[in-house]
């Protein structure tokens, strides 16, 4: 029997629109983004854009809480109604990767010929999870306590959870991935 994975899932999309495309294209991605925020387990969508001269490169980080409800949204019509609109206004086909687990925090380092897109060792990224933790749950735990100190401590525990989990998510993993970017990718010399 095979088990149905439920670990939060990610999926990173990297595309680029047809010169003279862009704002229709950022239309349209915005029109898609928000049909799937109507499906379950829907967890956030963030996108970055890179400016280029040559090549617009937009990354688009979309996390739905269990791969079942990702499979659901990507296999709906509506989104193949969306994705081919999208597809008809882009330069070349967009790459698309799926993460699971550590790697989902990791999606927000800049990647470029020097940087390929590929997940740092797991024991780096253990130690930017450690330095998040650290340095969110303390101060967290320090500042709500004489809030939380006659409550329950399950619901005091709930609590600092539901401030600290977003805060690392959405801003202190982002932050110190782009801070530590050149330890989490060096840069390999280049072969004559």
């Amino acid at each position: 029997m095979n088990s149905i994975n439920t670990d939060p899932i990610t999926m990173v999309v990297t595309a680029h629109p047809a010169a003279g495309n862009e704002k229709e294209w950022e239309q349209t991605l915005t029109s898609t983004i928000q049909e799937s925020l109507k499906f379950p387990g829907h967890m956030g969508t963030t996108v970055l854009k890179q400016e280029s001269r040559l090549k617009p490169t937009y990354q688009i980080v979309i996390r739905f809480d269990q791969l079942e409800n990702l499979e659901a949204w990507k296999s709906s019509p509506e989104r193949e109604h969306w994705v081919s609109r999208l597809h008809a206004l882009e330069h070349v086909p967009p790459a698309i990767e799926h993460n699971v687990g550590l790697e989902t925090w990791f999606e927000f380092t800049h990647h470029d010929e020097q940087h390929p897109s590929q997940h740092p060792p797991k024991y780096k990224m253990a130690i930017i999870v450690w330095i998040a933790v650290y340095m969110t749950v303390i101060p967290i735990v320090n500042l709500i306590r004489p809030v939380t100190s006659e409550l329950h401590f399950l619901i005091g525990s709930a609590i600092t959870t539901t401030i600290t989990v977003p805060l690392m998510t959405w801003v202190m993993i982002p932050v110190l991935s782009w801070l530590l970017k050149s330890w989490l990718y060096p840069t390999k010399p280049i072969e004559a």
